[in-house]
C-alpha cells in the first residue's frame, strides 16, 4: 500500500549527512501524495503526514517550493470550500422560500376546494392554526435610554450583559494608568509566520 512518504527518499534511511537530489517530478509526486493524504484525513495533519512534510521540506530549496505549492493548493481549496458553503447556504435559503411559497398556495387550494382537508392514496393534507406566539419588544416610541430606566425600576424585566471594555483597558494600560487588580493584562508577542508570494 502506497503512503505519502513512499514517493521520495526518507533521509533517515540513509543517515543525516546524505544529501538526496530529487527531480521536480519526484517533488511534485511527493507533494501530491501529501495533498491526497490531507484530503483523506479531511484536512487534519496526522503524525504520518507531519513526518512526510518534514521529510520533504528537509530536502532543500526545491522541496520548499513544493511545500509552497501545497500551501497555495490548500489555501485555494479552503477558499473554494468557503465559496461553496456560501453558495449552498443561498441555495438552501431559496429552496426553503420556494417550499413555504408552495405550501401557502397548497393551503389556499385545500381551504377553498377541499374544506381544509384532502386525503389521497399517498398523503393527507390539511391546514391547521398554530399556537399563539408572544412577541415582546420595546414600544415604537421608546428611545435608547428606555432599557436603562426599566432596569432601574424593575431589574427582573431586563437582562444585562457585562463584559470588559478591552479598548478602554488597553488605552489605560498603555497610558500607565492603574487598573483594578481583578483585570489581568498580558502582552502576547507576535507569532512568526510564513509568507509566500
Amino acid at each position: 500500500m502506497e503512503t505519502a512518504t513512499q514517493p521520495y527518499v526518507n533521509r533517515k534511511d540513509r543517515g543525516p549527512d546524505v544529501k538526496v537530489k530529487l527531480s521536480i517530478t519526484d517533488i511534485t509526486v511527493a507533494a501530491t501524495a501529501i495533498q491526497d493524504a490531507l484530503f483523506e484525513a479531511v484536512g487534519e495533519i496526522t503524525p504520518e503526514i507531519e513526518q512526510a512534510l518534514d521529510d520533504l521540506l528537509s530536502l532543500g530549496s526545491e522541496s520548499l517550493d513544493a511545500g509552497a505549492w501545497v500551501v497555495r493548493k490548500l489555501t485555494g481549496e479552503a477558499e473554494t470550500c468557503k465559496a461553496e458553503a456560501g453558495r449552498y447556504k443561498a441555495r438552501a435559503d431559496a429552496l426553503e422560500r420556494n417550499c413555504e411559497a408552495l405550501k401557502g398556495r397548497m393551503l389556499l387550494a385545500v381551504d377553498t376546494a377541499f374544506s381544509g382537508k384532502l386525503k389521497t392514496e399517498r398523503n393527507t393534507i390539511w391546514g391547521q392554526i398554530c399556537g399563539d406566539v408572544t412577541k415582546i419588544e420595546l414600544a415604537p416610541d421608546a428611545d435608547e435610554t428606555s432599557l436603562d430606566r426599566i432596569w432601574q425600576t424593575d431589574s427582573a424585566l431586563v437582562r444585562r450583559s457585562l463584559e470588559l471594555n478591552k479598548t478602554e483597558i488597553k488605552h489605560r494600560f498603555e497610558a500607565g494608568e492603574p487598573l483594578p487588580p481583578t483585570i489581568a493584562v498580558e502582552i502576547v508577542p507576535g507569532k512568526r509566520s510564513l509568507r509566500i508570494r
